[in-house]
């Protein structure tokens, strides 16, 4: 392995130890670039040297791709977003965009064409096989392998289109997703934005309610189309934001149906087993909540919930400021948001507060921040809780009338002011962190 032993794909043959099953393809004539292939939980991946590379789930749909120096990801509405690096002034700013029909349709084709050649590789044995090392790993079978690359390249035009059309016969418009379930299966019980308002200034979109049973055939819908996609993860996004204002009897029928339709393991964290295909297991449901006036879960409903599994909520604060909240369309009080914490916390559920930098633009700048860092100091987070800041300007569909948006300057400042501000939550073991929403793949 003398010409190889450095490139990405060579080390994870050697020490790609999520990798529970994998392969090395060395070209037979010495040209060309080694192969990783190899199977973790719910994905397959293929790595070309040092790049490009590629990431599958189990049904062979492409999920990222790192091609030409950028990063690709696939929605599972199957658009496709390109992610890139740039710099402006000190900092690496992530950029990302929509690649038009064309774009898609040929970045499509050349991830088929990947698994068509590497089919056709082997069938000509054009390969020599290279196996992990000792008992790190066991060796993908010649037959699995063929037949994975198989399912890739049947992933064509026509496949995508049947898959878009699935997928918008069960999903409305997406909702707001809370950074810390970035992976989650998004189940909607309700769809759009009550009262015509969204967290942050976002899209708005008209509002609906699912009873639990057109619920739970909407989670059927979803898994169905999610197939062993599921297998990547072990947590339930149920949205929207306003689930938690339901009437009781709805949030536990709601979270029944997700237990009949996606099992919940026998004890949270269940270890998995190896094997690629393996059954779906639910530990965690999460939810969000930007709303924290009556009606509200009380400690009954969440303790009912806690016991079937809900076991974080995202708090949505786009300010500590009264005045910068009304500006969001936001009308519920500061003890009202205390009074709920206390509530979840006494329900043992884990919670991370979302609050906005650039919220109140510049007008309000200094009251944003001040007020913002005392109400959040005044909730009773625990020890694995999280504070996410987030861009103001990547969430709002568009600006306040009457106020200044900040700079970047302004911005950074806005940001390290907020994290100083903040920073004696390190000592109640909650983190603080800063999070773009470019960084978003699911």
């Amino acid at each position: 392995m003398s010409q190889h032993h450095q490139t990405e794909a060579a080390c994870l043959l050697q020490s790609g130890a999520i990798y529970h099953h994998r392969i090395g393809l060395q070209p037979g004539d010495g040209e060309g670039d080694f192969v990783f292939a190899g199977f973790k939980q719910g994905a397959f991946s293929l790595y070309f040297g040092d790049a490009p590379i590629f990431h599958f789930d189990l049904e062979g749909r492409w999920q990222r791709a790192y091609v030409r120096d950028r990063h690709y990801l696939k929605r599972l509405d199957a658009s496709i977003h390109e992610i890139n690096r740039v710099r402006e002034g000190a900092n690496l700013v992530l950029k990302r965009r929509v690649l038009d029909d064309d774009e898609a349709q040929r970045l499509d084709s050349e991830i088929r064409e990947v698994a068509e050649i590497l089919r056709a590789g082997l069938d000509a044995q054009a390969f020599r096989i290279e196996n992990p090392p000792g008992e790190k790993a066991k060796v993908i079978d010649d037959a699995a392998l063929r037949e994975f690359l198989d399912r890739i390249a049947a992933w064509d035009a026509s496949a995508w289109s049947a898959h878009r059309k699935l997928y918008h016969d069960s999903y409305g418009p997406l909702p707001f997703t809370p950074p810390d379930c970035q992976n989650a299966v998004i189940l909607q019980a309700t769809r759009g934005d009550a009262g015509g308002r969204s967290f942050g200034g976002g899209p708005v979109h008209d509002h609906g309610v699912r009873t639990t049973e057109e619920f739970e055939r909407h989670a059927r819908d979803v898994a169905a189309l999610l197939g062993r996609r599921l297998l990547q993860t072990r947590a339930v996004f149920l949205a929207g934001a306003d689930v938690l204002r339901r009437p009781a009897d709805d949030v536990l029928g709601y979270l029944d149906a997700i237990g009949r339709v996606l099992p919940l393991s026998a004890n949270a964290r269940t270890t998995r087993s190896d094997d690629p295909e393996s059954s779906p297991m639910i530990d965690d449901v999460h939810v969000f909540l930007d709303d924290f006036s009556r009606p509200i879960a009380g400690v009954e409903l969440l303790a009912g919930a806690h016991k079937r599994r809900l076991s974080h909520i995202a708090l949505g604060v786009e300010s500590g400021d009264p005045d910068v909240r009304r500006l969001y369309g936001k009308n519920w009080l500061d003890e009202d948001l205390q009074n709920f914490v206390s509530r979840a916390k006494e329900s043992d559920v884990e919670l991370s507060v979302l609050t906005l930098v650039g919220g109140g633009g510049s007008e309000r700048a200094a009251d944003h921040i001040a007020k913002t860092a005392r109400l959040i100091k005044s909730l009773a987070l625990t020890r694995g809780d999280l504070v996410f800041l987030l861009d103001e300007r990547e969430i709002a569909d568009s600006s306040n009338p009457g106020l200044t948006p900040l700079d970047q300057s302004a911005w950074a400042e806005q940001l390290d002011l907020l994290r100083q501000s903040l920073s004696s939550l390190r000592e109640r073991g909650v983190k603080v962190l800063p999070y773009s929403m470019a960084k978003q793949w699911a």
